[in-house]
């Protein structure tokens, strides 16, 4: 087996995406023999539609509040593959995707243990969909800088199989792989490695109530996650500055912008619902570091 292609099954909005995301594998450039394991938090008529069309799909039916990194390690247990794949539910991968992976890799130095790309908007309709998208991703527009990297998106990235041997269970479960695990490859001088070739399309249509409350509840998490519970003196610096956050953040996405040379009048259409993310962003942080994070990890989606 080539790959085996991790997802957690969590969207209660735009659940039906996950139908595209499983054709675009079907019709994927070149030969590759590959799993899809779905670990699904769901359990309901979507599920049922994917046992019924996607028969090659293997689905495994997990408790309701299971984390979303949780899902992803349960879904790694039964991996096969040379190659570990981790997109989301409504993340549709380019033709050439599982080609571009393959290709990344021999492209890549020794001791690249890992490979990542860009990710684009799959859904432009309004401002708020370009606002969502932004919020989280253009960091990775297109074009991302090409080679040796310490930041690959969560969700669009390849690892070898092999990578995962002696890692804690425990580390893959705490929290999304790129703050967890990335960390602990680079300390073992290992590699990882970004190309423009690899790319997937961010296709969620989200709600504004659903989306703000996704941001407060992460920007929670990671804060909460930040700082051991008896660094007080730390919680307490970091909350005082979270009203820095949204102009600094702001500022930081029209850097981005400015620098790929792309995308300007959606980013100016998105602004004002932006700005509002970004204060809903700081208020998570300041929350999660007076109050930790509580039971947010199982919430994200």
């Amino acid at each position: 087996m080539d790959f085996s292609i991790l997802i957690g099954l969590v969207s209660t909005e735009d659940c039906e995406r996950i139908f595209e995301v499983l054709e675009s594998l079907r019709n994927q450039d070149g030969v590759h023999r590959y799993e899809v394991i779905i670990a699904d938090r769901r359990n309901d008529v979507v599920s049922r539609q994917l046992d019924e069309n996607f028969p090659e799909v293997k689905r495994i039916e997990c408790p309701a509040d299971t984390p979303l990194p949780e899902l992803r390690t349960i879904a790694l247990d039964h991996a096969n593959g040379t190659y570990i794949s981790v997109i989301e539910d409504h993340n549709i991968p380019s033709v050439n995707w599982l080609t571009s992976i393959v290709q990344a890799f021999a492209d890549s130095p020794e001791g690249t243990v890992a490979v990542g790309g860009c990710v684009e908007n799959g859904v432009c309709d309004t401002p708020l969909d370009w606002a969502t998208f932004l919020c989280e991703y253009s960091y990775f527009l297109a074009p991302i800088e090409e080679g040796d990297t310490n930041i690959l998106p969560g969700m669009n990235v390849a690892y070898h199989h092999s990578v995962f041997t002696d890692i804690d269970r425990k580390l893959l479960t705490r929290g999304f792989w790129e703050t967890t695990l990335h960390p602990v490859l680079l300390e073992k001088d290992l590699k990882l490695f970004s190309t423009n070739k690899i790319k997937i399309f961010h296709c969620k249509k989200f709600s504004f109530g659903l989306f703000v409350r996704q941001r407060f509840i992460y920007s929670r998490y990671y804060a909460g996650l930040r700082f051991d519970r008896r660094q007080r003196l730390k919680r307490l610096f970091a909350c005082v500055a979270t009203p820095l956050l949204p102009p600094l953040l702001l500022l930081r996405s029209a850097k981005q912008i400015k620098d790929k040379n792309r995308l300007t009048r959606e980013f100016k259409s998105a602004m004002p619902i932006l700005l509002l993310f970004y204060i809903v962003w700081a208020y998570g942080e300041m929350v999660g570091y007076l109050l930790g994070k509580g039971d947010a990890l199982s919430q994200i989606e």
